[in-house]
């Protein structure tokens, strides 16, 4: 039996999808089976366990042979996923599949402490006795929805990265395809760490192929770390997140998600990465 930790997630739900695809049912570990019922769809199987719980973690994981971990930024996030990796080998299983982060972004003593965190966890993971593979994909296309609202209102994108910054985005339904079928071949993918990317472009183009799909010109603004920071503070952030956020684009500006690597795609799934195209007209009502 498979299991998902952290299944109502954009990369969550997209390697649910491919497992459903594959013919597999996957149990997801959720907070709210109603909600991730919704998010997942009504035939989804679901057991309730709070990450911090590792008793409930591990009755929601029994039977689970192979677990598949991927949960939002948190300054816990370490705790919480160590607690799986040790509910699930309690719970008799056999396998952990982790989606981690880049690999200039992870270390023991990197910025972000999500960075110091998946370090942790991935270290963990190593010495459990447990098979394992880690997932490092690279900067997620899905993350410039958090600028919607401005490209639809505004006809701009406003990022603290460079306009022609090479960065070789991903889309998290790639990640999701590797993770389904890493999850499904254990004999094939343990002990191994699948560092890969979607095709390399900028941002600038990004905003060329979202302004081709709309029908209108969108402008890339490129702002200072420190006016991105302080724009961060002015919503409310919290100080970890606002930390994490200005990591990334600090290493980013640094060539931290710039290198191209889509053959672990082509590998394991068997097709061309998705591009930004295809990605803008998939999301295309959300900017237009």
């Amino acid at each position: 039996m498979y299991a998902v930790v952290g299944a109502t997630g954009n990369t969550g739900r997209a390697v649910v999808k491919e497992l459903k695809g594959l013919g597999e049912s996957p149990v997801c570990i959720v907070r709210n089976a109603d909600k991730a019922k919704e998010v997942l769809g009504a035939d989804t199987k679901t057991a309730v366990a709070e990450l911090d719980d590792r008793g409930a973690l591990q009755k929601a994981l029994a039977g689970a042979k192979r677990v598949f971990i991927v949960t939002g930024h948190n300054p816990k996030s370490d705790v919480q996923q160590i607690n799986v990796i040790e509910a699930a080998k309690a719970a008799g299983a056999e396998y952990i599949v982790k989606v981690s982060g880049g690999r200039d972004v992870i270390g023991p003593d990197v910025e972000s402490i999500n960075g110091q965190a998946h370090h942790k966890i991935e270290e963990h993971l190593k010495k459990s006795g447990l098979q394992w593979c880690i997932l490092s994909p690279g900067l997620f296309m899905q993350n410039i929805m958090g600028q919607a609202a401005s490209i639809k209102n505004d006809g701009k994108i406003v990022q603290p990265w460079p306009k022609d910054l090479p960065v070789a985005l991903i889309d998290v339904r790639d990640t999701g395809a590797v993770g389904a079928r890493v999850l499904r071949d254990p004999a094939k993918h343990a002990g191994k760490m699948y560092v890969f990317s979607g095709v390399g472009t900028t941002f600038g183009d990004f905003a060329n192929v979202i302004g081709e799909a709309l029908g209108k010109p969108i402008t890339y603004v490129a702002v200072t770390l420190e006016q991105a920071e302080a724009a961060l503070k002015a919503r409310n952030m919290p100080d970890w997140l606002v930390t994490h956020l200005i990591a990334i684009a600090r290493a980013g500006g640094k060539g931290a998600f710039s290198k191209e690597n889509t053959q672990p795609i082509r590998d394991i799934v068997g097709r061309e990465p998705i591009t930004t195209k295809q990605f803008v007209q998939d999301y295309k009502a959300a900017f237009g």
